[in-house]
């Protein structure tokens, strides 16, 4: 003997799938956001020079034209 489903447990299922749908779609950009910031703080600290690393600036040509 198979149970019977009634139709209030299948909305009532659809409801909690729809809730938790909706919670998804609010908090997963602000954990993104809060991943990001947290990350791009991390690499900020670091010691590394930022920039182009090739490219070279000098003070020899003011002495020259100056």
């Amino acid at each position: 003997m198979q149970p019977t489903k009634r139709w209030g447990d299948f909305f009532l299922y659809l409801g909690r799938v729809f809730v938790l749908l909706i919670l998804l779609a609010v908090l997963l950009p602000k954990l993104v956001a809060v991943c990001n910031s947290w990350m791009s703080s991390l690499l900020h600290n670091d010691q590394k020079p930022h920039g182009n690393p090739l490219r070279v600036e000098s003070t020899i040509s003011t002495e020259i034209n100056g």
